[in-house]
C-alpha cells in the first residue's frame, strides 16, 4: 500500500475543495491544519493533517483517515493527488440511491463496529440496519 506524505494529503483536500478551519477563523495553528468540507449530501467531515514535511508511516492510520475522515476510496483518494480528479460523491436525492438506502454513517457503524460483511447490508433496509445497530448496543457490544 502506498502511504501518503502530509503535502500529498494537503493536497487532496485542496483538490476537492476543503476549507482551513483555522485560517477561516483567523487563528494561529498549532501543529495541525484543521479541515472541514460539507459533502453533497449535507454532511460535514472533519480531517486534520501535520505541518511537517514526513509521510504516514502506519496503514491502518491511513486506512482510518481514508475510512473515517475523508470518506473516500484509496482510489479516488491518489486519482484526486496525482492527477487533480476531484472525487463523485453522491448527490442528495439520486436516483440510484432508494428510498430505503441505509445511512452512510450507520452502514459504516455496521462494518467496522458491528462487524458485518458489505454484502450484508445488500438489500437491507435502513429500519432493518437501525434495528441492527441497536440489538448491536443493547447486546452491551
Amino acid at each position: 500500500m502506498r502511504l501518503p506524505t502530509y503535502a500529498e494529503l494537503r493536497r487532496f483536500v485542496e483538490v476537492e475543495g476543503w476549507t482551513d478551519k483555522d485560517a477561516q477563523a483567523g487563528k494561529k495553528k498549532g501543529d495541525h491544519h484543521r479541515y472541514v468540507f460539507t459533502t453533497p449530501s449535507g454532511e460535514r467531515l472533519f480531517t486534520r493533517i501535520s505541518h511537517g514535511r514526513g509521510q504516514y508511516q502506519d496503514p491502518d492510520l491511513f486506512q482510518h483517515i481514508l475510512r473515517d475522515q475523508l470518506q473516500i476510496d484509496e482510489a479516488a483518494f491518489w486519482l484526486a493527488v496525482d492527477q487533480g480528479v476531484v472525487p463523485n460523491r453522491p448527490l442528495p436525492g439520486n436516483s440510484s440511491v432508494g428510498a430505503d438506502a441505509i445511512d452512510g454513517k450507520l452502514a459504516r457503524n455496521l462494518i467496522v463496529k458491528v462487524g458485518l460483511e458489505p454484502g450484508a447490508l445488500v438489500g437491507m433496509t435502513q429500519e432493518q440496519a437501525v434495528a441492527r445497530w441497536q440489538e448491536w448496543l443493547t447486546a452491551g457490544r
